[in-house]
Order: C-alpha cells, then sequence, then structure tokens
C-alpha cells in the first residue's frame, strides 16, 4: 500500500464520501435544527391563544433546537457533543450575558460623549420588559448552534481555523442583509460580531459564551436602551434615549449595529478573546484537513 494510501486510509463508499463531506454535514444539521426549532413553535401558536404564550414558547423551542442538536451530533458524528454539554453552560451563559450588557453600554457611553445620543427618561417597570426574553434566547441559541455549533466547527475541521473563521463571519454578516435598512457597514459590522461570537466559542471550545454574549446584546440593545436591533424596529423599553447624526456614527435604522462606534466595540473585544483563547491553548486545526473534506475518513 502507498504511503498516501496509508495516511488517508481505505476509500469509503462514495453514498458514505457525500454524508461526510463538510458542506453536505453542515446543511443537513441546519435542517435538522430548523426543523426542531420551528415545529413546536407552529404546534404552540396553533392551538395555545396569544395571551397564553407569553415567553415560554421560545424557550421551549431552543430547549428541543440544543436537544435536536446533541441528537444529531451523536447520530452523524458518533460522539457525545461536549460544546452543547450541560458542563458550566450556567455560569458561562451568565458571563456571556454581563459581556453583552458591557459592550453595549461601552458604545452608548462613547455615542453620549460624542454628543450623538442623549438620555431622555426611565420608563416604569412592567411585564413587557420580560416578553422579548423568550425571542432573545431562541434567537441566541439557533444562531450560535448554526453559525458556530455548525458552520464553524464543521468547516474549521475541513479548512483550518482561520479559514471557518472568515467563512463563517462572512455568512454570519450576510444572513442580516434582508431588509431595506441594512447598509454596506452595517453588514461589516454584522461580520465582525460574528468574528467576535466565533473568538468567544473558541476560548471555550463550547457554545454557551457565545450564546450568553448574543442574547445579552440584543436584549440589553432593544429591550434597556429602546434601539432597533439588526433593523427590526425599536420598541420601547426600559430606558429611552434620542440618537442624533449622521448614520455612520448612530447606524440609522439599522439600529446600533449599523455605527462605527460599535464596529470599535466589537474589535477591542474581538481582540480581547482571540487573546484570551491563545493563552489558553486553543488549537488551530490543519492537519488531515484533505481527507476529511474529501470523505476518506476522520480527521
Amino acid at each position: 500500500m502507498s504511503t498516501a494510501a496509508q495516511m488517508t486510509g481505505p476509500r469509503l463508499p462514495w453514498t458514505r464520501r457525500f454524508l461526510q463531506l463538510p458542506l453536505t454535514r453542515i446543511v443537513l444539521g441546519a435542517l435538522v435544527l430548523l426543523l426542531a426549532a420551528f415545529t413546536p413553535e407552529a404546534i404552540i401558536h396553533s392551538y395555545v391563544a396569544k395571551a397564553y404564550r407569553p415567553v415560554w414558547p421560545e424557550v421551549l423551542s431552543a430547549g428541543v433546537a440544543l436537544l435536536a442538536y446533541r441528537f444529531h451530533v451523536r447520530r452523524a458524528e458518533k460522539r457525545e457533543a461536549a460544546e452543547a454539554s450541560g458542563a458550566r453552560a450556567l455560569p458561562e451563559v451568565v458571563a456571556g450575558l454581563g459581556l453583552g450588557f458591557v459592550m453595549v453600554g461601552a458604545a452608548i457611553a462613547a455615542l453620549a460623549a460624542t454628543g450623538a445620543y442623549h438620555f431622555t427618561r426611565m420608563n416604569p417597570w412592567s411585564f413587557a420588559l420580560v416578553v422579548p426574553i423568550g425571542e432573545m434566547v431562541f434567537v441566541g441559541v439557533l444562531e450560535e448552534l448554526l453559525f458556530r455549533g455548525l458552520l464553524f466547527r464543521i468547516t474549521e475541521r475541513a479548512l483550518g481555523t482561520w479559514p471557518a473563521l472568515a467563512i463563517s463571519s462572512v455568512l454570519f454578516g450576510l444572513s442580516h442583509l434582508p431588509g431595506s435598512s441594512a447598509t454596506v457597514l452595517a453588514i461589516a459590522v454584522t461580520g465582525v460580531a460574528g468574528v467576535m461570537l466565533t473568538a468567544a466559542y473558541l476560548v471555550t471550545r463550547r457554545l454557551w459564551l457565545a450564546i450568553g454574549i448574543h442574547i445579552g446584546w440584543n436584549y440589553t440593545l432593544g429591550t434597556v436602551w429602546s434601539i432597533a436591533v439588526s433593523g427590526h424596529p425599536a420598541q420601547e423599553g426600559l430606558l429611552t434615549g434620542q440618537l442624533g447624526g449622521p448614520e455612520w456614527l448612530t447606524g440609522g435604522a439599522y439600529g446600533l449595529e449599523g455605527s462605527v462606534v460599535t464596529l470599535g466595540v466589537l474589535l477591542i473585544a474581538t481582540a480581547v478573546l482571540l487573546r484570551r483563547a491563545a493563552v489558553k491553548g486553543t488549537r488551530v486545526l490543519w492537519r488531515d484537513a484533505r481527507a476529511y473534506a474529501w470523505g476518506r475518513g476522520e480527521a
């Protein structure tokens, strides 16, 4: 047997090679996740009156998506999904929520310092401030499972850490493109947010920190500060203020994620997280990537 054959192992049947292709794994995994996430939503919305379904259907759907991800990884990859196990979930989600809160606060403070943001009032507490939590949990969990759990992780094994980081972040930014309020700067900032969230995953090789940041950022921006989130119109939240100035500074209708100030905050957070990942010895995967990519065996 040649040296090349010994390195790559026996050639698998074309059906197994096709199923092991990174793109195939990503697409099949995404289909499983989307079906698991949206089926409970559809059933609940069909049979439960709106007055009786605040918050919990979205949280339930997020939980079902997590279970579906773990089941799919166990069946398709023949391993336990350590990146989505319950170990360290609570402290890492809490840490992520705090980081999301701090990053939004830093961007608001910078805008206030330039005169682009003026605080006007604090609104009274109401249950309306709790309702968005369900949607934020659903979006945060599902997007992290899709973009970090599937897209980045599988692409990383095929191409290496840095190409996977670039590909997953560009696609994360482009996924927020629909909508007339999305500008080139907004999509670029969202792409950098994807880099930051992937860096958070690299720190622990688990999804929980990134999930916490994602939820914390969206909730703090939209419900605490009453600012549009990724083009979704702003709702009255806990704090109300006014943004004024050029679109490149305030983000315009897209929200703070279209601001150059937010770009700066995200770049700083990304640098800190990547540095932390390097200090903790995060692996950069390259070896045996070709064998994995073309279905000749596990890398």
